[in-house]
């Protein structure tokens, strides 16, 4: 079953911060792809919709914020993650 890690957009910087999540979907997507993108033709996984009122930290302002808009929070595949990157 593909592993994805999730990802979410801050509106404090504009950029991307990883949540420190990983879920596994039987139908996931195969690259990047937001959870409100994904659940356009389908009903939203238990998985994803559990991550909906988690917080979040700005890795650049270090404040927290709320998980609440699908279309901010993202799947990205685990295998397209450089491990080696974050050493």
């Amino acid at each position: 079953m593909p592993a994805y890690e999730i990802f979410a957009h801050c509106h404090d910087c504009g950029g991307e911060h990883p949540i420190l999540m990983r879920i596994h979907l039987d139908d996931g997507p195969d690259a990047k792809q937001s959870i409100a993108e994904l659940s356009r033709d389908r009903a939203v996984p238990p998985q994803l919709a559990a991550v909906r009122g988690h917080k979040a930290l700005c890795l650049k302002t270090g404040k927290h914020f709320k998980l609440e808009n699908d279309a901010d929070v993202f799947l990205v595949p685990s295998s397209s993650l450089r491990r080696d990157s974050f050493i």
